[in-house]
Parts: C-alpha cells; sequence; structure tokens
C-alpha cells in the first residue's frame, strides 16, 4: 500500500492510475454517466492498494477542506474516486485504503468527520466500515455557485468528534 500527494506520483503510477479508471469506468460508459457534467473536487493526496502481481487493485483519493457544518467553521475530511479493478473485488483492497484514508484523517489532529457521496447501492458497503448516512443537507459549490447536493447519497464518518447524520453541512467547494 502507498500513500502520497497526488502531484507527486511517478510516471508509472499516473500511468497506472488511468489504467485502473479506465477498467473501472469504461470510457463507453463514462460518456453517458450523469455526474460528468458535475464540477468535481480533485484529490490531494490518494491510497495506492497494490494486487498480489504488483498491478494497481484499489485506488482511493483524499482531500482535506474547510468546511461548515450547522454554519460552524469544521475541518472535514473527503474520500473520492474509490475504485477497485473488477478482478479483484470482494478482497478488501478498498478497505484497506479507506482505512489508510481516515488513518491520514486522524494523523491531522483538526479533522472533525469525513465526507463521502456513492451511489445509493453502496450505503451498505460503507455502512460496514463505520461510515453512516447522512440524511441532512449538503451544500456545494458548482462553477461558483451554492447549490444543494442531489445527485448521490452522502455518508459521514466520525473523527474528532461523532459523525453527523442530520443539518446542514457546506463543503465550501465542490464535492468530492
Amino acid at each position: 500500500m502507498s500513500f502520497g500527494r497526488v502531484a507527486d506520483l511517478s510516471d508509472q503510477e499516473q500511468v497506472a492510475v488511468r489504467s485502473l479508471s479506465q477498467v473501472v469506468y469504461p470510457p463507453a460508459e463514462s460518456a453517458n454517466w450523469p455526474g460528468r457534467h458535475l464540477e468535481w473536487a480533485e484529490p490531494e493526496w490518494c491510497v495506492r492498494v497494490w494486487g498480489p502481481k504488483g498491478g494497481l487493485a484499489s485506488y482511493v483519493g483524499v482531500l482535506l477542506r474547510e468546511a461548515t457544518r450547522d454554519g460552524q467553521s469544521a475541518r472535514v475530511g473527503g474520500v473520492g474516486g474509490v475504485m477497485t479493478h473488477p478482478a479483484l473485488r470482494r478482497r478488501g483492497y478498498a478497505e484497506r485504503g479507506l482505512r489508510r484514508a481516515l488513518e491520514f484523517f486522524h494523523e491531522q489532529g483538526s479533522v472533525r468527520f469525513g465526507v463521502l457521496v456513492c451511489e445509493p447501492s453502496l450505503i451498505a458497503y460503507y455502512s460496514r466500515l463505520g461510515w453512516r448516512e447522512f440524511a441532512g443537507e449538503l451544500l456545494v459549490r458548482q462553477r461558483g455557485a451554492l447549490e444543494g447536493f442531489t445527485f448521490n447519497r452522502v455518508m459521514t464518518l466520525g473523527v474528532g468528534q461523532e459523525a453527523p447524520v442530520d443539518g446542514v453541512i457546506d463543503l465550501c467547494g465542490p464535492p468530492w
């Protein structure tokens, strides 16, 4: 497993991430994905989990952001762009990457909670890892305009405090 800044990935690691992305999100399918028109935040860090033959098995994008919760400042940790090679799923690779992201959030000392957005079909998976479904309102910026995020489901995970399950979280930027 490797953790580091996305900007510091070697050429070989960048190729591995692009290759994994094309397998997980084939270009023909991505062209019709409803979320392609949304503005998404780029992760600053990432976890790469390598498979038994040395290839990239799973990837987790990681972000830190100053946000607000019910109008109060809150540093949040974001998880986005989680992907695992289809041939290597159900072996714990994504879970290892997600746990490393959580360790990173704890290492910061200032992260209150984690936030991720996912398709409804993934709620049970993330719930097994301790994430809680957020029933409140998630606010994001889309091309500078404030709007409610309704594209996917929102989940939170406690880091420095209990995970919020309602209220208003403003990411103060685009979603991840």
